[in-house]
């Protein structure tokens, strides 16, 4: 299963991410209602997209925000997986922050994110030099509607800590 997981994050970084999609349909089951599917993964971006589904709307008929939410975090851990390999680190969401700003319009909404080089050489750099060899840090994905209007704001706060410095292991 690794070594499925790794060769289709390569996949995904090259422009073909159905494996990943595949594999985080199965790995993810409280993503998998919301029909969520990444479009693209590499060059420092990830875009995923939320469809407009009936499982997506809320009783207003549109779009749910926790679906919202959770297509910003899913790309924001993506983001994040870009940069560091769950191979060697264990990448942990500990908050999120929504903002809404806008009603989405009719149809699938697209939410973005990127981990910019000068904020990957901090996470480094922290990694290397704090006591319990983590990083701590936060970061934006956006959601954007079928007509490229901003509808929210996701800031994502990480905590990355290589593996050999996990005190209890990995759980696999």
């Amino acid at each position: 299963m690794k070594a499925f997981f790794t060769w289709a994050v390569d996949k995904a970084r090259g422009g073909r991410p159905f494996w990943l999609n595949v594999f985080f349909k199965k790995a993810l089951p409280f993503n998998g209602p919301h029909g969520i599917r990444i479009v693209e993964m590499g060059n420092s971006l990830v875009r995923v997209s939320l469809p407009d589904r009936r499982r997506n709307k809320n009783h207003l008929n549109g779009m749910h925000a926790c679906a919202m939410a959770t297509a910003c975090e899913f790309t924001s851990g993506l983001a994040v997986l870009e940069r560091f390999n769950m191979e060697d680190y264990r990448l942990i969401m500990h908050r999120l922050e929504m903002d809404y700003h806008r009603r989405p319009s009719r149809g699938a909404c697209e939410s973005r994110a990127a981990i910019p080089q000068a904020l990957e050489q901090e996470i480094r750099d922290e990694l290397a030099s704090s006591k319990d060899r983590a990083s701590r840090f936060s970061m934006v994905s956006e959601l954007f509607d079928s007509e490229g209007q901003r509808a929210a704001t996701a800031t994502v706060h990480w905590h990355v800590k290589p593996w050999d410095a996990v005190k209890f292991g990995r759980t696999s």
